[in-house]
């Protein structure tokens, strides 16, 4: 199992990376060689030593599993030289949306599934369960998921030391700033912070629920992502970098999976407007800081979840593990 832990800690450590760079941007200007970068490609560096391991001597992947891991990294390299290249096209970019972001949160995403499915796969006689490394992968995925969206949680804290004059974002960023309220939420629609939180954490729920017949792992993963979310925090604050506002309210939808098993529309419906109506309920009363919303927003928000909690179950089943699969993760 130490050949899958280290992948854990390869994922934290660019898990790790991302956050701080999420919160470096709000108060540098993009450099290619900053602190987060180096500790984010420090993971990657140590997932790809133990993807060039395997491709060496095959021992605990199957092969699917290797060479779909290798396509994420392949798009992620990709994606290096196309994100600098955009930098120094456009200047600052304060947006996590950019096209090129979404180059390394797809290469990413795939990496994941790949060293997950390949664990899946190496333990297949094992029951999986949240005790296990299935939590800390389903994590990592949900985390690449709402990546995108730590521009609005960043941004509702920086933009409220802007407007009252406590920013603590440099100088060279304040004088570029010419549109507070556009560039620092990144020139994002509020409609979008709320609508894809839902779409891709029940979309992540109810797959990994079909796979694993189990539906705490869901659960487990999002109580662990916003623990990790607020270590962050914490640790950004202490050091005076810019924090973001955790999204506490996202575990009501896998909580609801767990609690409702059916109709699942019913718990699509329930979890995502819950989740909305509490988010609401923070940001009307002034609890915390949150990116901004509007009521009516929680109609696109009912529409999703139940979307998702309907079309998925849909879609049939395939098997997950085939023969020559088993055989080889036991090699």
């Amino acid at each position: 199992m130490k050949f899958y832990r280290l992948w854990v800690l390869a994922f934290l450590l660019k898990f790790a990376g991302s956050a701080w760079d999420a919160s470096y941007h709000f108060r540098y200007l993009f450099e290619k060689y900053s602190l987060p970068h180096i500790l984010n490609f420090t993971g990657f560096a140590l997932g790809a030593i133990l993807l060039i391991r395997e491709w060496m001597r095959p021992k605990y992947m199957d092969h699917f599993s290797r060479n779909l891991t290798t396509i994420g990294y392949v798009i992620f390299l990709i994606g290096i030289p196309l994100d600098f290249s955009y930098h120094i096209k456009f200047g600052i970019d304060l947006t996590t949306w950019s096209p090129t972001h979404f180059i390394y949160y797809i290469g990413t995403g795939i990496m994941i599934v790949g060293a997950w499915r390949a664990y899946y796969i190496y333990t297949h006689d094992v029951k999986p369960s949240w005790k296990s490394l299935h939590t800390w992968f389903a994590m990592f995925l949900l985390e690449c998921l709402v990546f995108p969206n730590m521009q609005q949680e960043n941004g509702a804290i920086s933009y409220n030391q802007y407007i009252h004059g406590h920013s603590i974002a440099s100088k060279e960023i304040l004088v570029l700033i010419k549109d507070p309220g556009s560039q620092i939420f990144g020139g994002v629609p509020p409609w979008i912070y709320p609508t894809y939180s839902v779409l891709v954490v029940s979309l992540l729920t109810i797959v990994v629920i079909r796979l694993f017949k189990d539906r705490s792992i869901p659960l487990a993963a999002a109580v662990l992502y916003i623990l990790c979310r607020f270590i962050g925090k914490a640790i950004f604050f202490a050091v005076h970098y810019p924090t973001s506002y955790v999204p506490v309210t996202l575990i009501f939808i896998p909580l609801l999976y767990l609690i409702l098993k059916k109709p699942t529309w019913l718990a699509g419906l329930l979890g995502s407007v819950i989740y909305f109506l509490s988010l609401y309920y923070i940001h009307d009363s002034g609890l915390l800081i949150t990116p901004p919303i509007s009521i009516w927003y929680v109609v696109p928000v009912a529409v999703i979840g139940i979307a998702v909690a309907v079309i998925i179950p849909m879609i049939k089943k395939q098997r997950t593990i085939e023969p020559e699969y088993q055989k080889v993760a036991r090699l």
